[in-house]
C-alpha cells in the first residue's frame, strides 16, 4: 500500500511517502524550492517522493492532508459569536503564502476541499489514477507523526502548536494502532500563538520568531518583575490545560499586531526590529519562555496522572522549545520521551499518512523512527558536477578525510559537513551542518558574524557522543535529533565557550554507533585529537535560506560563506588558492 501524505497553505509545506507502513521517504518544500517557510502546494516534495520510489500518481493508493476544513467550517458560527466585533478585521486581511498566491481565509479552505482534483492537474499520467484522498485533523496528525514511529507500544501524547482547524493543544494516549483523546484546549487560547505574540512584541518576524525567542530569553532575569507581571495573563486549568486572557492579546483577529494596548501599557511599546532590547525587554523574553515552560510541565504532570504511562510523545511546533523538552527530561515526568523531529506542521505530512494507515485502517505498526534521514541523497558524480561548476580545488579520498578534518577543527577552522540523505525537520543532524570546535572563545561570534551573517546573541547547539554526554553536561538522556536543552556541568565551563550559552545551557545531540557512522567517526577523531568528544553543530545555511539540500546547495553556500573547507561524501574541497592544504589526503 502507497500513502502520499502532504501539507499546505500554511508554512512549511512537506510530503512524505508511506509504503506498507513505513515512512521511506519525507522532505520540506522549501529546501528543493529554496523559499523559506514556504507554505504553498508542495510540488517539488511530492515529485521527490515520486522520484525516489519510481512511481507516479497513479501508483498511489491513498492521499492524506493534514486539516480537515469541515472543522474549521462547523467553528465559525462559534467564532462569530465570540467575536462578532472582529469579523470584518479577520476577513479583511489576506494570508500570503508567495508573491503569486494571496488567499483569504475563507479561500484557502475553500481550496483544501479540490486538493484531489489539483494533484491530478500537477501531476498528469497517462495511467487511470485510483487514489483516495482523505482529511485528517490537524492535532491528531501531529499526535500520529510522534507516537507511531515511536519505539512504544503504549504512550501519553502531548501536542502544541499555534492553531489546527480550531485545537491548539492536545493530550492524548496511544495504544498499539489507536489514539485516544484526552483533553484540547483550542481558539483562541494558544501557547504557540502566545509565544509567537511576545517574539513579535520584541521586534521578531512571524514563523522564525520563536526560535529567536528561545535564544533570547536566556539573556533575562528568571522570576522577574515581568514575569510576576506575565503570569497572570496565562491560567492553569485543573483538568491539565490552560486559559490565556485574551485582553491582553489580538492575534485572533488581526496579523498587524498580536498584542493590545493593554498589554503594551504593562510591558512597553513593541519594538519595530529585533534588536537593541532593554533589560526589561529582556526580562520579557525569559518571563514568556518560563511561562511556556510553567505550562509545559502542569500538562506533563496532569497527563502522567491521567496515563500513569512511563513513555511520552510530542509534536507540533512548541515542541521544538528544546529548553522546555529539557526540562521534561530533567524533571523525570516521564522515563522516556520521543519527539518528532519534525514537531511542526512539516511533520505531519508524515503524521497524516501513518494516521490513516494505523488509526483508520486498523493496520499493525511496523516501523520506528530510528533516523532523521529521511530526504534527498545524491551520488558521488553529482558531486563533483557540482565542484566543477564553481571550479573549486578537491581531493577525492576513500580514507582520512575525518583525521584531516578533526586536526583543522583542533586548529579553529570551519567545515562544512554534507553527508548520506539530507534531514527531515528543522534540526540540522549532521548530513547538512556547519561544524567548528567549541574549545575556541570566539567561534560564535565568528560563526554568527562571516559564516551565518546572523544576529550575534544566537547561540549554536552541540554534537556529542553519546557515552559522553554526561561527563560534560548536567543530563545524559539520548538525544538523537537535538531538541532538548542541558546545562554545562561546572568544572567544563570556560572550557567549552563557543558552545555555553549565556545561561550556561546548550542545546544537544547525541550521537550513538549506529544512526550517523560519518559523524561518530569525526567526532572520534576530533577527541583523539583534543581529548574532547563535543562539536558546534549548525545547519548549513546562511541567513535567510533554507539548509542547504543539493550538491549544488551546498558549494555555493560554501563559496559565499567563510567556511575554510567543506567535506562532502568523501570529496575535500578548500577555498581557491589554498590547493597545498589537501596535499597529502
Amino acid at each position: 500500500m502507497i500513502i502520499l501524505g502532504f501539507n499546505c497553505y500554511g508554512h512549511d509545506s512537506a510530503a512524505s511517502l508511506v509504503i506498507d507502513g513505513k515512512v521511506v521517504f519525507a522532505v520540506e518544500e522549501e529546501r528543493l524550492n529554496r523559499k523559506k517557510h514556504y507554505g504553498g502546494i508542495p510540488q517539488k516534495a511530492i515529485q521527490a517522493c515520486f522520484d525516489f520510489a519510481k512511481i507516479d500518481l497513479a501508483d498511489v493508493d491513498h492521499v492524506t492532508f493534514f486539516w480537515k476544513p469541515s472543522i474549521s467550517y462547523s467553528k465559525v458560527p462559534v467564532f462569530l459569536f465570540k467575536f462578532w466585533d472582529k469579523i470584518p478585521t479577520l476577513l479583511r486581511e489576506q494570508r500570503s503564502f508567495t508573491v503569486e498566491e494571496n488567499l483569504g481565509m475563507l479561500n484557502y479552505l475553500k481550496d483544501m476541499n479540490r486538493l484531489d482534483k489539483t494533484l491530478k492537474e500537477i501531476f498528469p499520467t497517462t495511467r487511470p489514477t485510483k487514489f483516495k484522498f482523505h482529511q485528517m485533523e490537524h492535532h491528531l496528525c501531529h499526535a500520529a507523526s510522534a507516537f507511531y514511529p515511536s519505539p512504544f507500544e503504549e504512550s501519553a501524547i502531548l501536542t502544541i502548536d499555534g492553531a489546527g482547524e480550531w485545537t491548539t493543544s492536545l493530550t492524548g494516549y496511544g495504544k498499539g494502532t489507536q489514539i485516544k483523546k484526552l483533553m484540547e484546549v483550542v481558539t483562541p487560547h494558544s501557547l504557540g500563538a502566545f509565544y509567537q505574540a511576545i517574539s513579535r512584541h520584541l521586534g521578531f518576524k512571524l514563523i522564525e520568531g520563536p526560535g529567536k525567542l528561545m535564544g533570547l530569553a536566556s539573556y533575562g532575569k528568571h522570576n522577574s518583575e515581568e514575569y510576576i507581571k506575565m503570569k497572570p495573563l496565562v491560567k492553569l486549568t485543573d483538568e491539565g490545560g490552560f486559559e490565556i486572557d485574551m485582553s491582553y492579546f489580538c492575534y485572533h483577529y488581526t496579523r498587524k499586531t498580536p498584542v493590545t494596548k493593554k498589554f503594551t501599557d504593562l510591558f512597553g511599546a513593541s519594538k519595530t526590529e529585533g534588536k537593541d532590547w532593554t533589560e526589561k525587554e529582556l526580562n520579557v523574553a525569559a518571563a514568556a519562555q518560563q511561562i511556556v515552560e510553567d505550562v509545559i510541565l502542569h500538562m506533563c504532570r496532569k497527563l502522567k496522572e491521567k496515563t500513569k504511562s512511563e513513555n511520552i510523545c510530542i509534536a507540533g511546533g512548541v515542541g521544538l522549545n528544546s529548553v522546555a523538552n529539557g526540562l521534561i527530561a530533567k524533571h523525570e515526568i516521564f522515563k522516556n520521551i520521543f519527539i518528532q523531529p519534525a514537531a511542526g506542521d512539516s511533520g505531519t505530512a508524515l503524521g497524516s499518512a501513518l494516521l490513516y494507515q494505523h488509526q483508520v485502517l486498523n493496520q499493525p505498526r511496523n516501523f520506528v523512527m530510528e533516523t532523521a534521514f529521511l530526504g534527498n541523497g545524491y551520488e558521488e558524480a553529482d558531486y563533483e558536477a557540482a565542484l566543477k561548476q564553481f571550479d573549486l580545488p578537491y581531493v577525492q579520498t576513500k580514507k582520512n578525510y575525518a583525521k584531516f578534518a578533526a586536526k583543522k577543527l583542533a586548529e579553529g577552522k570551519i567545515l562544512g559537513w554534507f553527508q548520506g540523505r539530507m534531514e527531515f525537520g528543522p534540526r540540522a543532524l549532521g548530513n547538512r551542518s556547519i561544524i567548528g570546535s567549541p574549545l575556541v572563545k570566539d567561534m560564535k561570534e565568528v560563526l554568527n558574524a562571516r559564516v551565518k551573517f546572523r544576529e550575534g546573541f544566537r547561540p549554536f547547539a552541540a554534537i556529542v557522543l553519546e557515552e559522553d554526554c554526561g561527563k560534560y553536561f548536567d543530563c545524559a538522556y539520548p538525544n538523537p535529533y537535538m531538541l532538548l536543552v542541558y546545562n554545562v556541568l561546572p568544572e567544563y565551563l570556560g572550557k567549552l565557550p563557543a558552545i555555553t550559552h549565556v545561561d550556561n545551557s546548550v542545546r544537544i545531540q547525541t550521537v550513538n554507533e549506529t544512526e550517523n557512522p560519518q559523524l561518530r567517526e569525526l567526532l572520534s577523531a576530533f577527541k583523539d585529537e583534543t581529548e574532547y568528544s563535543v562539536l558546534v553543530n549548525t545547519s548549513f545555511n546562511i541567513r535567510g535560506e533554507p539548509i542547504v539540500c543539493s550538491p549544488y546547495d551546498a558549494v555555493r553556500s560554501f563559496s559565499l560563506a567563510d567556511i575554510d573547507y567543506l567535506v562532502m561524501g568523501n570529496f575535500v574541497v578548500a577555498k581557491k588558492g589554498d590547493e597545498k592544504s589537501l596535499e597529502g589526503l
